[in-house]
């Protein structure tokens, strides 16, 4: 499995773009194959911080989900930006419950 989790970061200016754009790509994307959760949330307006968080069943999972014309055509929108060094890619194995 493939987490990505952290923060994208943004002008504070252009926070409500950015949550409104991305919405937009969270029902379509939870329908695509291999994808297991993807969420955003404003994590604080003012410092220009959006929270990322999700889960893939694998890389080929995310990579197509990557090559989607909607989704390129975002990322190429936003690319000058936003930050994404906050936003970490993990390989996730022995997944288990909270209290495991």
């Amino acid at each position: 499995m493939i987490v990505l989790a952290g923060h994208l970061k943004i002008s504070p200016a252009l926070v409500g773009d950015l949550a409104e754009t991305l919405r937009a790509l969270v029902s379509s994307t939870l329908e695509e194959e291999g994808c297991l959760a993807y969420h955003f949330a404003i994590d604080d307006a003012a410092a220009g911080t959006v929270l990322v968080y999700e889960r893939w069943r694998d890389d080929a999972a995310l990579g197509a989900h990557l090559a989607q014309p909607r989704v390129r055509d975002v990322l190429g929108a936003w690319s000058e930006k936003i930050d994404v060094s906050c936003v970490r890619k993990f390989d996730a194995a022995n997944e288990r419950g909270f209290m495991d």
